[in-house]
Formats: structure tokens, sequence, C-alpha cells
């Protein structure tokens, strides 16, 4: 499940263009995740649990198995002049990523069936949520390369990159929402075989 926002700290870097010659860009990636205990001996009763416990999304009244927050920030941007164009000419990006994950505890007293079971479910799981990082870190790079092909007029002071990185901004996290959303409501992004793997897991004994 992705969980908004994506883009932060925008208006305020945007601002804080320096003049420079040289001419990088990066995207930094950070990963951490947080757990949530479930116990149980049969798949009803984890499945019980995760329902209750797992996280809960803003606008959403149920609490999910799973969840995927990606925070993105412009770290530092810096730009240039090049004859009467002013440039970007470094454009590093931050992006951030926590997975809240279930961790059953009950595996000892549990059968054979309910482990088996739960090792396809949690690693479909993980499958479905490291897609959700890998769309934002998809657009994390494009935001990247926008930001290093941005062209202002020094007669203007530049303050028209301002208004160009506003648009690349907005489209960039359109562009990212939609294809989460899409992921996310195409049975939770493989044709149905999260939800399959949810049936098994609640039939074991």
């Amino acid at each position: 499940m992705f969980v908004r926002p994506w883009i932060s700290c925008w208006a305020s870097v945007c601002a804080l263009l320096l003049f420079v010659s040289e001419s990088s860009a990066k995207v930094i990636v950070k990963e951490n995740t947080v757990y949530y205990s479930v116990s149980g001996r049969t798949g009803q009763e984890i499945y019980g649990q995760m329902t209750r416990k797992g996280p809960k999304i803003p606008g959403h009244k149920d609490h999910k198995i799973a969840a995927t927050t990606m925070v993105t920030d412009v770290m530092k941007l810096d730009g240039g002049v090049k004859g009467n164009q002013c440039v970007v000419t470094r454009a590093d990006v931050s992006l951030k990523v926590t997975y809240r994950i279930p961790k059953w505890t009950g595996g000892k007293s549990a059968s054979a069936a309910t482990q088996k079971a739960w090792d396809a479910f949690l690693a479909h799981v993980w499958r479905h949520e490291r897609r959700h990082a890998e769309i934002a870190l998809e657009h994390a790079r494009q935001l990247e390369r926008g930001l290093l092909a941005l062209r202002g007029d020094v007669r203007k002071d530049c303050k028209d990159m301002i208004a160009a990185a506003e648009r690349l901004s907005k489209k960039t996290v359109e562009s990212h929402h939609r294809k989460q959303d899409a992921f996310d409501a195409s049975w939770f992004g493989d044709g149905g075989k999260q939800y399959r793997h949810d049936r098994v897991l609640q039939a074991a004994k």
C-alpha cells in the first residue's frame, strides 16, 4: 500500500539557487523497516491480528496489512549562468522509504502448513511493497534529470526557473501518484496473486 506524501520542502529549496560552475546530480536512497508483531497458531488468527494491528492510512477506515511511505527531498540545488541562460549545475535528490511490515511471532507452535502459507504470504507482501519503492525511485530519477534540464533567463534574474521548477514538481508528483495508485488498484498490483495468498493463509491450520 502506497502512502502519500512524496515530494517535500520544494519551495524553500528552489529559493536557494547558488551560482557555481560544477555540474553533478545524484539520488540518495535510504530505507527503513518498521515491524509490527502478530501472533496466532492458525492463518485465520494471524490474519485477524493483521487487520487489527496493521498500519492505518489517512483516508482509509481499515488497517492495512503493510504500507510503504516515500518522502523525496531536493537536498541540494545549485545553479550557474551560461550565456544568457540560468542553468542547474547540481541537483541532489533524497528518497527516504519506510516499510511497515507484519512480523509473526508464533511460528514454533504452528503447523508446517501454516508456516508455509505465512512464508509465501510474507514474500509476496515484500514484493508488493518493494515495487512501490521502485516506482518512487523511478520518479526521483525523473526529477533529478528534469532539474538538470531546467533553464532560465538571466535578464529576468532567473526567476522564471522557479516557475519551471514548480511545474516540474507538480508534473512529477502527479505522475508518481497515478502510477502508485494504478499499481495498488490492479488487485494488489499482480493480477490477484496477493488476494490468493491472503486466502491460502486464512485457510491454513
